[in-house]
């Protein structure tokens, strides 16, 4: 599963990029996003396709108020079961988001230890995971990302749970937004709507699991080599 992801591109390069506007959203970098820290991310609103705007990550109920006591993770939500879920099946049909970045986040676990993994695409560009998202009475936005089965590449990575988030092929992230889309639309943009981009992955300091450090910094993109890992048995 996906907790951690990094947006660190400019402001520039993240319009040029989505050919989005920013309005009065002050946009700031993000090398190192834990899911669980409360920080918000940045997401396309299928409501609003030109505009970013700015979301809590963990997706709440619509009708989520502050008062209200709600524990579950749900920062992911599973692609293969996504349309069974009282939570899920309304945004997954009527509020569909892009939530961008540059990078995630992955440990990969070697002899009872956790060695995180910096994964992103080849040349490092920004994309999109296909998220879903609720607006709430406060006027505050939950979102979620997709995520599925690990492909080879990933469950060498993620190699307990060996899942992925979807990261959407650029030429699919118009469909994403589509208004349109039938339940079989949406599935058939789960299934083959995955990026054709090469993915690449590099070790990073273990202090991106730490929540004693605050790893949001250039630092957190590292490489950070771990001696244990290249022994040869």
């Amino acid at each position: 599963m996906c907790f951690h992801i990094s947006i660190s591109k400019s402001k520039n390069q993240v319009s040029d990029r989505f050919k989005i506007a920013f309005e009065d959203l002050d946009y700031k970098p993000i090398f190192h996003l834990n899911g669980f820290s409360n920080q918000k991310c940045y997401v396309i609103p299928i409501t609003n396709k030109n505009k970013l705007t700015s979301a809590v990550w963990g997706l709440k109920p619509a009708d989520f108020s502050a008062t209200d006591n709600f524990n579950l993770n749900t920062l992911n939500a599973k692609s293969e079961t996504v349309f069974n879920s009282p939570l899920y099946r309304k945004p997954i049909l009527e509020n569909r988001c892009l939530l961008i970045a540059d990078g995630f986040f992955e440990s990969k676990q070697v002899n009872g230890k956790k060695y995180p993994h910096f994964i992103h695409l080849q040349n490092k560009p920004l994309f999109a995971f296909a998220g879903i998202y609720n607006h709430h009475k406060d006027g505050t936005i939950s979102c979620a990302m997709l995520t599925t089965k690990a492909n080879d590449f990933m469950a060498d990575i993620h190699n307990t749970k060996k899942r992925m988030p979807i990261i959407l092929e650029e030429t699919f992230e118009e469909t994403w937004l589509d208004e349109t889309l039938s339940e079989n639309d949406i599935n058939d943009v789960l299934q083959t709507g995955f990026t054709k981009t090469e993915l690449a992955a590099y070790t990073v300091s273990k202090s991106i699991n730490n929540t004693r450090v605050d790893s949001n910094s250039p630092e957190a993109l590292q490489p950070f080599y771990y001696q244990e890992l290249h022994t040869l048995f």
